[in-house]
C-alpha cells in the first residue's frame, strides 16, 4: 500500500501571532490615517506620533513595518483602498450616460473635498523608486472603466474591434488624467470660487464631450439623458 504524503503540522501559536500582528498593523494604519486627517495637507507626521495614536511603542511599529519607507507605502495603500472602495460603488452600467459619468466623477470630487490631507498622501511620491499606490490603482481603474464602456457599446449594438479598443484605452487614460489633474489643482486653491458641485458638473461635461465625440466617429449618436437600457436599437446615426 503506497504511503500517504505527510501533512505538515499547523503551528497554532504561529497562526495566532500572525493574526495578532495583522491586527496591530491595521491599528497602526488607522492611527496614521487619523493623524493625517487632523493635519493640513503635506504636514510631516512622525512614527512616534503614530505609535502613540495607536497605543503602541515606537519599537513595535518598526517591528511591524520594515522601516519608514514600508510604513509610508502601507499607509498610502490604505488610503488608496478607500478611494477604490468609494469609486467601486459607482462603477455600474445603470441609468443614463450623464448620470453614470456624474456619479463616478462626483464620488471622487466629494471624497477629495472631504479628505484633502488624505488626497495629498495618495498623490505623494514616496521616494523609493517605485510607482505610487495611486498610480497602480489607476491602472486597475482604467481597465474597469474601459470594460464598462466596452460593455455599454456592445449593449448598444456597436461592439468595438481591436483598433477601437486600443483607442478606448488611450481615451480612458486621458479622461482619468484630466479629472485627476483638475481635481488636484482645484483642491490646492486657497480661495476656491468653484464649488465641488460645479466642478463635478464641469468635469462630467468634459468627459461626456470626449466620449460622445468618439462615439460619433463610429456613427453612433447617444442621448446622454436616456437610461442605457432604453437606448438599444436607437443609437445608430442616420
Amino acid at each position: 500500500m503506497p504511503q500517504l504524503p505527510r501533512v505538515p503540522r499547523v503551528d497554532g501559536r504561529q497562526l495566532r501571532w500572525e493574526s495578532h500582528n495583522a491586527e496591530r498593523r491595521e491599528l497602526v494604519l488607522n492611527a496614521a490615517v487619523e493623524l493625517i486627517e487632523q493635519q493640513p495637507p503635506g504636514a510631516e507626521i512622525h512614527v512616534q506620533q503614530i505609535a502613540e495614536q495607536a497605543g503602541l511603542v515606537r519599537t513595535v511599529v518598526y517591528r511591524l513595518f520594515n522601516g519608514r519607507a514600508e510604513l509610508n507605502r502601507a499607509v498610502q495603500r490604505h488610503v488608496v483602498a478607500q478611494i477604490r472602495e468609494v469609486l467601486g460603488a459607482h462603477l455600474r452600467l445603470e441609468g443614463s450616460a450623464e448620470s453614470i459619468i456624474g456619479s463616478i466623477v462626483g464620488a471622487y470630487v466629494e471624497w477629495v473635498a472631504a479628505h484633502p490631507s488624505l488626497h495629498e498622501m495618495s498623490e505623494r511620491e514616496l521616494g523609493d523608486g517605485e510607482p505610487g499606490e495611486l498610480e497602480r490603482a489607476i491602472d486597475d481603474l482604467g481597465t474597469e472603466l474601459a470594460t464598462l464602456v466596452q460593455t455599454g457599446a456592445t449593449l448598444l449594438g456597436s461592439p468595438l474591434d481591436d483598433e477601437h479598443l486600443a483607442v478606448l484605452d488611450l481615451l480612458v487614460v486621458g479622461l482619468i488624467g484630466q479629472v485627476r489633474g483638475s481635481v488636484k489643482q482645484w483642491i490646492r486653491m486657497p480661495d476656491r470660487t468653484v464649488s465641488a458641485a460645479e466642478l463635478t458638473a464641469t468635469l462630467s461635461r468634459w468627459v461626456w464631450f470626449q466620449i460622445d465625440g468618439e462615439a460619433r466617429e463610429l456613427g453612433v449618436v447617444i442621448d446622454p439623458t436616456v437610461p442605457v437600457e432604453q437606448l438599444t436599437g436607437t443609437t445608430s446615426a442616420p
